[in-house]
């Protein structure tokens, strides 16, 4: 990931927060429970105040834990993101973050498809607010290990698959998709004549950075039964629809696409697809069986 000006706007977040402690400590991750804190960033929006849903367990209020970041759906329900893990939380000792991207500033072009389209600088793409916030909670002193995990659904699930292709220098150690309505396939050019968001058609992604993705962890999650051709969410756009009828399908659909470029590139991918029985369009359901997936026996 680009990392130009990064630094210094890190630091002026971190200067902006020791200047407010004297009245409110506005470092995340510091009471156990629900909480929340405001993120400043920069978005092809322009800069933006992100509200950050925020879980603690007890537990992590006297050791550091580690970090996940839930993406919302289409609903832009950043508390309920947050309260899906939080049985996991407890029981795996788990610090969670939920960004808050707004349908007013954040509509379906910056948000699932994160700027990437409004912006050359992939430092303004929504993506990279996902790191800032990272470096901020780093420096909380919360936080054990160098890296998070990123869980999103449905439109989150978008969003993450998403950074994990246009990012793969991002410091997730593990992405999660859940239930996406498409995809981007990672293939530079056009796919079937669609461009970005459907395929890479049209990103800075070459070769070297689809390679560097394929070679980090991605769960791609389907619901067995998010199989409905009508579901009042399913993106019916020509590109969607020509990836397959359902979720499921296209899950799939993408998985073999990848196997097969992950193939021509000679990567050997951990990317893994995920089949969760008798689960359909559930985003709760959902993240309890990513919990079990990653954290299960740990």
């Amino acid at each position: 990931m680009a990392r130009t000006g990064l630094g210094a706007l890190a630091a002026l977040l971190l200067g902006w927060g020791v200047q407010g402690v004297q009245a409110h400590d506005l470092r995340p991750f510091q009471e156990a429970g629900r909480s929340h804190v405001i993120h400043e960033d920069v978005s092809p929006s322009g800069t933006e105040p992100i509200n950050v849903e925020t879980y603690v367990p007890a537990a992590c209020t006297a050791k550091p834990c580690p970090l996940l970041i839930a993406i919302h759906g289409l609903e832009r329900n950043a508390e309920t993101a947050r309260d899906n893990w939080i049985e996991a939380a407890e029981r795996h000792g788990l610090l969670i973050a939920a960004p808050h991207f707004d349908r007013e500033r954040f509509p379906t072009r910056l948000f699932q498809q994160g700027g990437v389209r409004d912006e050359a600088d992939p430092a303004r793409w929504l993506y990279a607010s996902i790191e800032r916030f990272f470096d901020r909670a780093l420096a909380s002193g919360r936080v054990a290990g160098t890296g998070y995990v990123l869980f999103g659904h449905s439109a989150g699930a978008q969003f993450v698959h998403r950074m994990a292709l246009l990012m793969p220098a991002a410091r997730f150690t593990t992405a999660i998709s859940a239930n996406a309505s498409y995809y981007t396939l990672p293939l530079r050019g056009e796919a079937g004549g669609f461009a970005y968001p459907y395929s890479l058609g049209g990103t800075p992604a070459t070769e070297v950075s689809i390679s560097a993705a394929f070679a980090k962890p991605l769960l791609v999650m389907l619901g067995e039964r998010d199989d409905e051709p009508t579901h009042p969410q399913l993106n019916h756009s020509r590109g969607a629809e020509a990836q397959g009828a359902n979720r499921l399908a296209r899950g799939r659909h993408f998985m073999a696409v990848a196997a097969a470029e992950a193939a021509r590139l000679k990567v050997e991918s951990p990317w893994r697809e995920i089949l969760v029985p008798g689960v359909g369009h559930e985003s709760r359901r959902m993240a309890a069986a990513a919990a079990e997936a990653l954290f299960a026996g740990r």
